[in-house]
Parts: C-alpha cells; sequence; structure tokens
C-alpha cells in the first residue's frame, strides 16, 4: 500500500496524473486491498468453523462516503458496511443461525486485518459507523434487517449516506440487492421541507461544532465554504431528484454535479463555476496531506507552511505564495458558500409553495 501511495503520489506531484485519476487510483488501490482482505478473512474464518470458504459467500463488502464515490483522498478513513444473505443453500448441516455467526465473525476479521498495527504500520482505518445502530450492534447485518431497519426508523441523514453506496467485494448478485433496496430507500418521491431543514441544519452542526475554525483554523472539508458545502448540496438534489430521475444516482460528487447541470439545476456558468471551486479545494486538500503525511483537512497556520503548500500547488512567479493561495482561497470558499445558500434557500421556498 504504502508503495503505490508513493507512485500514486508522485505522478500527482509532476503532473503525470490530474487529481481526478489520482483520486480514482487511490480508490483502486483500497478495492483491491479489501478484496484481498476478504478473501485472507474467509480463509480464517473457515478454518475457524470448520467449514469451507465456499460457505460464506453470501457476503459483500460496501462503501461509502469517499470510498463510494471513487473519491479517496491520501490518508482517507474507509467507510464501509458489512451485509449478508440469509441463504437457504447451505448444507443440512448448517442453519441460519450458523450463517449469522459466521458472517459477523468474517466482519469482525476483516476489520481486524485492515486496521491492526503490524511493524510497519496499519494499512487503514475503517469506520463501520454508518450501519444501523452505529457502534451499538454488530459489525455485518443482514439483506433483511437492512430491508426492515429503512422501512421502519432510518433517518435522513441515513438516506443522505446511502446516496454513495458502491459494492467493493464479495458477492455481486447479493451486492445488485442490497443497492437496489438502499436506493429504494434514499430515493423517493418528494424529498419533505423537513428532511431538507434537517440536512441544512446538520450541515450548520458540522462547521460550528467541528469545523471550529475560529480557533483551529480554515477547515477545508467541514469549515465555511467548505467541501461539505458542494457535497450536501449535490446530495439534498439528488434526493429529491433521484426517483424521477436515475442518472443522478452518481456515487462520485464531480459526476454528480455535471449531471445535476445538464439536467438543468444549475445554468452553465454556475455549474462551471462550481466544478472549478470544487476542485480547487480537492487540490488543496490532496497537496496538504501529501505535505504533511496525515489526513488532515486544516490549513497550515505558519506562513512557511502555507508557502511550502502553495508551491506543491503550482504557485510560481514574483508574489507572495502563502498571500496568493490564502486570497485564493477565501474567494473560493465565499463563492462557494453563496452558492450554497441560495440553492437552499430556493429549494426551501419552492417545498413550502
Amino acid at each position: 500500500k504504502k508503495e503505490e501511495e508513493l507512485r500514486i503520489g508522485l505522478r500527482y506531484l509532476i503532473h503525470e496524473a490530474d487529481l481526478s485519476g489520482t483520486l480514482i487510483d487511490l480508490s483502486k488501490l483500497a478495492d483491491i486491498f479489501l478484496n484481498g482482505a476478504l478473501e485472507a478473512a474467509e480463509i480464517e474464518t473457515a478454518r475457524h468453523f470448520g467449514i469451507t470458504p465456499a460457505d460464506l459467500k453470501g457476503f459483500s463488502v460496501f462503501g461509502l462516503g469517499k470510498l463510494g464515490g471513487r473519491e479517496l483522498n491520501f490518508g482517507s478513513d474507509l467507510d464501509i458496511v458489512f451485509v449478508y444473505e440469509e441463504l437457504e443453500t447451505f448444507p443440512s448441516s448448517h442453519n441460519v443461525q450458523n450463517a449469522s455467526t459466521w458472517y459477523i465473525f468474517l466482519a469482525q476479521t476483516l476489520y481486524r486485518l485492515a486496521t491492526e498495527q503490524t511493524s510497519t504500520g496499519y494499512a487503514y482505518k475503517i469506520d463501520c459507523d454508518l450501519r444501523p445502530e452505529g457502534n451499538q450492534t454488530h459489525l455485518a447485518i443482514s439483506l433483511k434487517g437492512y430491508r426492515n431497519y429503512f422501512q421502519t426508523r432510518a433517518r435522513v441523514w441515513e438516506q443522505q449516506a446511502m446516496i454513495r453506496l458502491r459494492f467493493v467485494a464479495g458477492n455481486e448478485s447479493l451486492g445488485k440487492k442490497f443497492i437496489e433496496t438502499a436506493h429504494s430507500f434514499a430515493y423517493k418521491p418528494k424529498l419533505q421541507y423537513g428532511s431538507i431543514i434537517e440536512i441544512a441544519r446538520l450541515r450548520e452542526r458540522m462547521e460550528k461544532e467541528l469545523a471550529k475554525e475560529f480557533h483551529k483554523g480554515r477547515d477545508i472539508k467541514k469549515g465555511f465554504g467548505g467541501l461539505a458545502d458542494i457535497e450536501f448540496l449535490i446530495q439534498i438534489l439528488q434526493l429529491m431528484h433521484g426517483y424521477q430521475t436515475p442518472q443522478l444516482r452518481q456515487t462520485n460528487t464531480k459526476d454528480a454535479l455535471e449531471m445535476l447541470a445538464l439536467a438543468g439545476w444549475f445554468d452553465q456558468t454556475e455549474a462551471e463555476q462550481l466544478i472549478g471551486n470544487y476542485l480547487f479545494m480537492r487540490n488543496v486538500e490532496c497537496a496538504l496531506r501529501i505535505q504533511n503525511l496525515s489526513n488532515s483537512s486544516r490549513l497550515p497556520k505558519s506562513k512557511d507552511d502555507l508557502g511550502v503548500l502553495a508551491k506543491l500547488l503550482g504557485y510560481g512567479g514574483n508574489v507572495d505564495f502563502a498571500e496568493k493561495l490564502l486570497s485564493d482561497y477565501d474567494i473560493t470558499t465565499r463563492s462557494i458558500r453563496s452558492v450554497y445558500k441560495k440553492t437552499i434557500d430556493n429549494l426551501l421556498r419552492v417545498s413550502v409553495s
């Protein structure tokens, strides 16, 4: 993994690969890793229970968030859910209860293999909190369990999360069934006024309670005019119109933005501006993580560090690199927030009328 990340990072820095290609490569790397980890976990689980790996084929791994959108960055956590199907094709000596036990153990084993600390560090940090009830329930949940949860007590933010669901590893047939189930839950004929308010308030809380820019500095992801503004805006529009227009059901943020522009939800100038702003912010985040060798999304406060970051981003000429980067950043975030606020206000007015 480290060797591949070095190769991907060097290609990005010498402009042999653009931002989109870099994020896709990082996402493919995670996919390959998870497929390998699943295969190893199946072997270990089969040995533990005295069964064969073939008995464990009703299991799938799905990516959400950046992994689901194939836009993983350096140092990104992997948002994952594990799903299994209560099949009726197990050998007669095995029952459904056995299968549930196996799959929960399989998920735990895969999680451990991916995250455990070794002499060379760990591969990925995996976040499974987007599953029903978060860390209050088992790591793996059955397809039937998901269907019941979606129908009875799932919340709006979980609809939003399922927009970016993508099959990564395991049983492809189960993968298709779960994606159909998730889309039926996420994409409704109408998104209620209260749901738009709830999502907008979640975005506000994220900025106030997590970004805390006044004390901690500019936050590329969660702060004022940050990436979350663009992502939340796009996801609200997808939830509103994805039922009638399946082409809008894109997991990738940039792809979804381009489809929304084609569908007429942004005019051409606004769409180009949003795409340009999105790419600027993701490039800043990408270069920052290479600079810090961490998953930080905060701009450095030191002028020297800002200057190094600006050089990584290609700033040149007879200018103060740090000041120019800050100026461009502030212009970009104000532009993003302006479009976000205008669009949300318009959507709320339309929903009321």
